[in-house]
């Protein structure tokens, strides 16, 4: 699992270098916020790498991230293309978000598990 902290610190670090060209691709007006999000995702894989966070830290990223989704998936016009649409990127995204509630959860389940492991020895 560490090795796989590795690899999503670097997957989410090529996320956030992505969003710089929102602003010119999707014209999207707070493209910082999704490179801090992103950014704070790398950080915390890169972490976890090393050692485990309380599991409160990956709910919170998980509840965070499934209520900007919610918000986000609002957006989206069904009717229209829904990912790489650069008139609406509410598609994109949402999908991001339920990247990060995934692999936060992912987390926060392996903390969880290597917690409940180690009370029952």
């Amino acid at each position: 699992m560490r090795y796989v902290c590795l690899l999503m610190a670097l997957v989410f670090t090529a996320f956030t270098l992505v969003q710089f060209n929102d602003l010119d691709q999707y014209h999207t007006e707070k493209w910082y916020l999704w490179v801090a999000a992103y950014g704070l995702c790398a950080l915390i894989s890169l972490i976890s790498f090393f050692k485990r966070l309380p599991v409160i830290v990956y709910i919170s990223m998980v509840v965070a991230a499934l209520t900007a989704a919610v918000v986000r998936v609002q957006g989206v016009e069904w009717s229209r293309e829904i990912l790489y649409n650069p008139d609406n990127p509410s598609g994109n995204e949402t999908g991001g978000l339920l990247v990060i509630a995934v692999w936060m959860g992912i987390l926060a389940w392996a903390r969880k598990a290597k917690v409940a492991k180690h009370t029952e020895l």
